[in-house]
């Protein structure tokens, strides 16, 4: 009995500590799922928090992105419409300009026959006038040459006696009709040659005195006393002569230069222009050949032909630069 009750009792205890123990963990776990809930709640609160933080910051970035999305949506747009309006715009100018080019194409090729048939015109004159001058040309060479034999003839002794011959101790005197009177020299000095008388040709109703030149100097010399004593037609008269009795001489240029120089000096420029051109033709490397082309300016000046002085001056700067002529060519040609 005893040993039952014992039992009994141990029995109970046990169960009272069984039951004891059960109930402590019981509200141990409890406890722990409190906690744990609490700690869950937390957790949930601060991941839901965090969540809705990072959200909020990504729904605000969105928010920022469709905004800049926008923008550049708008900015795409305008770009685009000015984009448009700008190739409207060139489309439009490069239809103006092109049309504007053909009108000046079309203006040009106008204006370019016109000047073509200006230009046909201004031929066809200057052709003309370029026969006129050489017909003028022509006709003063032939007056030259009808000039130059009148003057070979007034000077050459003819025999039929039209002409007076003179010598150095005599003269002799075309009276009336023709008969010829010789008459004797003036006296002379002691120890002096006798110098010859001037030989008068009396005419019909007129006197020519002839002055007789210094025989003892040579034909070149005393024409060339002549010219310097601006007796230039008997300069010119004796050049003539010296000039055919020796046309290819060493003194053939400085001849025909000065011919032309006693022409100049009396006027006669378009003449003196031939004599002049002799010089520049065939003695182009003489020492002369540019005082001729200066002097052959000059006449064309004397004549008005500015555009031919012109020409000849530039030709005188062009071949010879160094002379003292294509000096005065430059100023004479800033002066036209």
């Amino acid at each position: 009995m005893k040993m039952i009750r014992n039992l009994a009792i141990a029995g109970c205890s046990l169960l009272l500590l069984t039951q004891c123990a059960t109930q402590d963990e019981v509200r141990e776990l409890n406890y722990q799922i409190r906690a744990v809930n609490q700690k869950v709640e937390e957790v949930r609160t601060k991941a839901v928090g965090t969540i809705q933080k990072r959200q909020a910051s990504s729904v605000s970035k969105i928010d920022q992105v469709a905004d800049e999305t926008l923008r550049l949506k708008s900015r795409i747009e305008e770009s685009e419409h000015r984009a448009t309006q700008f190739r409207e715009k060139t489309n439009q100018d490069l239809a103006t300009l092109q049309k504007t080019v053909e009108q000046l194409r079309a203006e040009n090729e106008q204006k370019i026959q016109e000047l073509e048939q200006k230009v046909d015109r201004l031929s066809a004159v200057f052709s003309k006038m370029q026969q006129e001058k050489i017909r003028a040309a022509e006709e003063r060479a032939r007056e030259a040459a009808r000039r130059a034999e009148a003057a070979r003839r007034r000077v050459v002794v003819a025999a039929t006696g039209e002409a007076v011959r003179v010598t150095p101790e005599r003269r002799k005197v075309r009276v009336g009709s023709g008969k010829v009177v010789s008459a004797a020299a003036g006296p002379t000095e002691p120890g002096k040659s006798a110098r010859p008388a001037p030989a008068v040709s009396k005419g019909k109703g007129s006197v020519q005195v002839v002055t007789t030149p210094n025989t003892t100097a040579g034909p070149f010399s005393r024409a060339m006393a002549l010219y310097k004593a601006k007796k230039y037609k008997d300069a010119y008269r004796l050049f003539e002569q010296v000039l055919s009795g020796n046309p290819k001489g060493a003194r053939a240029a400085e001849t025909l230069f000065y011919m032309g120089e006693c022409l100049y000096n009396q006027g006669e420029y378009d003449l003196a222009i031939l004599d002049y051109q002799k010089v520049i033709s065939n003695h182009a490397r003489d020492p002369h050949t540019p005082a001729a082309l200066l002097k052959q300016g000059m006449s064309f000046e004397k004549l008005t032909d500015h555009e031919t002085a012109k020409i000849i001056y530039k030709k005188l700067i062009k071949d010879y630069a160094g002379s003292p002529e294509a000096a005065t060519a430059r100023k004479r040609l800033a002066n036209l």
